[in-house]
C-alpha cells in the first residue's frame, strides 16, 4: 500500500460490506485524518466454490470483483470529498482472516486494524458469537494480529466518524 520511502503509519479498516464495517470506515478515516496516517480498506471476495457453478466460475469472480472494486471506489470518493482522506485498497481472495493477518504482515507501516464489531454474517441471520461483543473474524484475529485491532460497534458516537460514513449508521447525520 505504500512504498519504502513513505514512512507514514497506515490504519487498516477491513470492510465487508455490512453496515458496521462502513461505520468502521468512518471511524478509521476520522483516525487517519488526525493521526496524519494512511488509510488503507481491505476487502476479501466472497468468491463462490470452484466447480459449483462449473463454465460460468470465471464470470462470476469477474463480476465480484467488479462489484467490490465499484464499492470500494465509492467508498473512497467519499472519503477524499468528505474526510479530506484518500484511501487505498486492496481486494484478496481468500479466507478473511488468513488474507487480512497477510496484509497486515506484508505493509510493516500498519499500526492497526479497525473492523466492526459485527459483520456481513451477523447482519443476514442471528449467529452465536464465540465472544460476547464480538464477531467471528474478531475473535479469529485477536491472537493472531502483530498490531492493535479497534473494534467499532454499531452505535458508535457520530462525532467519532468521517460524515462520509456516517450516514450508514442509521441515523441522520449533521445539526439536529
Amino acid at each position: 500500500m505504500s512504498t519504502e520511502t513513505d514512512q507514514k503509519a497506515t490504519i487498516l479498516v477491513a470492510i465487508d460490506g455490512s453496515r458496521n464495517s462502513l461505520v468502521a470506515a468512518g471511524v478509521a478515516a476520522q483516525m487517519a485524518r488526525s493521526l496524519d496516517a494512511h488509510l488503507g480498506m481491505i476487502h476479501v471476495l466472497d468468491v463462490p466454490m470452484r466447480g459449483f457453478w462449473a463454465g460460468i466460475e470465471d464470470r462470476i469472480q469477474d463480476d465480484v470483483r467488479l462489484q467490490a472494486e465499484t464499492t470500494l471506489g465509492e467508498i473512497a470518493d467519499k472519503m477524499r470529498e468528505m474526510c479530506d482522506v484518500m484511501p487505498e485498497f486492496l481486494i484478496v481472495e481468500g479466507v478473511p482472516e488468513e488474507e487480512i493477518l497477510k496484509a497486515v504482515e506484508a505493509e510493516p507501516n500498519v499500526m492497526m486494524l479497525v473492523a466492526g464489531s459485527q459483520g456481513l454474517a451477523t447482519e443476514k441471520k442471528s449467529q452465536l458469537r464465540l465472544r460476547p461483543g464480538a464477531g467471528k473474524l474478531a475473535a479469529k484475529l485477536t491472537d493472531r494480529l502483530s498490531v492493535p485491532l479497534l473494534l467499532v460497534p454499531r452505535n458508535v458516537d457520530v462525532a467519532h466518524i468521517c460524515d462520509a460514513m456516517a450516514e450508514h449508521r442509521g441515523e441522520p447525520v449533521g445539526d439536529e
